[in-house]
């Protein structure tokens, strides 16, 4: 019985805001998947706030202007 106790706990405390790495391979990944497709405003729909935020700066970031051909 404890066992199963301590399994729940620790599952309850591996969240992704634990996790500052994990937190920013999400980001990141969901920053390029808008960015990709053109979406980056609905982040905000189904991430939570600090994902959402960091994905849009991922996605911002990765906005470069294509150089003017002459």
């Amino acid at each position: 019985m404890q066992f199963r106790s301590g399994q729940r706990h620790a599952a309850n405390t591996q969240r992704v805001e634990d996790d500052p790495a994990r937190l920013f391979t999400e980001a990141v990944l969901h920053g390029l998947k808008a960015r990709l497709c053109d979406d980056v405003a609905s982040l905000d729909s189904y991430l939570p706030p600090q994902v959402a935020q960091l994905a849009r700066r991922v996605a911002e970031a990765l906005e470069v202007p294509e150089p003017a051909t002459t």
